[in-house]
């Protein structure tokens, strides 16, 4: 058996300093952005989401389009009062959309052109993790399909039809997708098979977005937004993983809007970390570059 260090375990420590919570750096009082950027943040109704609007509209952006699935739009009402709560210069928007439908992506870009003109960042939380299934023998195959559906699918359709717009943008033309270092997992006691291989999917197909689109300015990341407790991971987490889900949901939220006020095209493609310190994240960009580091490969040996 290979002694191979795990690459979740080389994600977490690429940085000698990881944080559970916004510091200082990174907090979106301290990181003002230019106050003509619209955003647009779907699955924003709850948790990371909605905790990345509030950082957004902290952070003194004008325009803030929230998206979630029609059965969540109570919820999504009580992100949309909060964040005008936070900012009352902001204009928020909240809007429908099943990111699983062609025709339901199609529909928000076409409302976002026609009510708001432009978008500069988007910002793609939505995601399932289905049930843990640790082997492939088990589970439904519907399952293993309704988490494709979402993760991959719906990141698929959201790219489709919103890199044309994004195009469009004055600057920032920044995608950034919520993924997780559960894409680097292949054993062990979360490696939920449907959602780790998914997760690797849609962190590659940001790979396949920054390499097709890079030369016209669009910046496409993705983003792991820390070991958190949502809603979907307490309905899910084994009970010998819960007591690691202690990072702050308003970490990832901090750490889109740090990453949004400069554009950092030598992060173009990457899987980067919310955890991470940026400082120490900023000072390995040589190598980063040099090395095409935080990206997929297939190892041939010397």
């Amino acid at each position: 058996m290979t002694t191979r260090t795990k690459d979740v375990v080389l994600a977490d420590r690429f940085t000698k300093t990881s944080h559970a919570k916004p510091t200082s750096t990174i907090d979106p009082a301290n990181n003002k952005l230019p106050k003509d950027l619209i955003v647009c943040i779907i699955g924003a109704s709850r948790g990371i989401g909605a905790h990345i609007a509030y950082a957004y509209a902290q952070a003194g952006v004008s325009t803030i389009i929230l998206a979630a699935r029609e059965s969540s739009a109570g919820q999504l009402a009580e992100v949309e009062k909060r964040v005008k709560e936070l900012n009352p210069s902001v204009r928020a928007i909240n809007i429908p959309v099943d990111i699983t439908s062609s025709e339901s992506v199609a529909a928000l870009v076409k409302r976002i052109k026609n009510d708001v003109g432009k978008l500069d960042i988007l910002v793609l939380n939505s995601g399932y993790s289905g049930p843990v299934v640790l082997r492939v023998e088990e589970g439904h195959p519907q399952d293993f399909q309704d988490v494709f559906d979402v993760n991959v699918q719906g990141t698929y359709l959201v790219a489709h039809h919103f890199i044309p717009l994004l195009r469009e943008s004055n600057g920032a033309k920044t995608f950034i997708a919520v993924g997780s270092f559960a894409a680097c997992i292949n054993s062990g006691h979360i490696a939920n098979t449907a959602y780790c291989i998914s997760k690797f999917a849609q962190s590659r197909l940001i790979e396949f977005v920054s390499e097709q689109y890079g030369k016209e300015g669009i910046l496409a990341v993705a983003v792991h937004p820390g070991a958190v407790l949502t809603e979907m991971a307490d309905q899910t987490t084994p009970d010998s993983f819960r007591s690691y889900l202690t990072d702050d949901p308003g970490l990832c939220g901090a750490f889109c809007v740090w990453l949004s006020g400069e554009k950092r095209m030598w992060l173009n493609g990457r899987m980067i970390s919310a955890t991470w310190d940026v400082d120490e994240l900023v000072q390995k960009k040589s190598d980063i570059e040099g090395q095409d580091l935080l990206k997929w490969g297939f190892r041939v040996g010397a």
